[in-house]
């Protein structure tokens, strides 16, 4: 313990008990365990559910969340308002985004791959891989036509530069 408290002095810490205190927090190690149990629990789930890792994951939700935004804000600019009708709509495609991300994930672990002369191909894995990046794509494509419909390119070249190379059209307004 000698030791653990020169340290601790020569680190800035007043005693070894003010070292532990202020990196364990032994008076919150109820709650500090049962939350990172929590959030380890869910991020393990996620990635053997959906085979993303749980950044990855809320990348997606991350440009969901912002095309549902930039729609919204596109549609009143258009003059269209905001419907409860197409909002849902966007709800749907993100569930069977994430269905699809999950079946193709949960084939490619469960579904054993025969050697065909000696070689072996996992096609539900490239599927899985081409999918959940097809819809990470999507979301970007998504969120670009919502840039160029809220003017954005006008202020930001790249965005009209890549709008136009994926072969989005500027909306002429009269």
């Amino acid at each position: 313990m000698r030791f653990l408290e020169h340290i601790s002095k020569i680190n800035g810490y007043n005693s070894a008990s003010h070292f532990i205190d202020s990196t364990f927090h032994p008076s919150c190690i109820n709650s500090s365990v049962v939350l990172s149990s929590v959030f380890a629990s869910i991020a393990y789930y996620f990635e053997s559910i959906f085979g993303m890792v749980l950044p990855v994951g809320i990348l997606v939700l991350l440009l969901f969340a912002l095309e549902l935004f930039t729609g919204v804000k596109a549609s009143k600019r258009e003059g269209k308002g905001f419907s409860s009708e197409k909002f849902q709509k966007g709800w749907l495609k993100l569930f069977v985004y994430f269905v699809f991300i999950a079946c193709t994930n949960l084939a490619a672990r469960y579904i054993s791959i025969k050697p065909i002369f000696g070689f072996s191909f996992n096609v539900y894995e490239w599927i899985h891989y081409a999918f959940y990046n097809y819809v990470i794509i999507q979301l970007f494509i998504s969120n670009l036509e919502n840039f160029v419909r809220l003017g954005w390119d006008d202020f930001s070249p790249i965005i009209g530069k890549l709008a136009s190379a994926i072969g989005i059209k500027k909306e002429k307004t009269e």
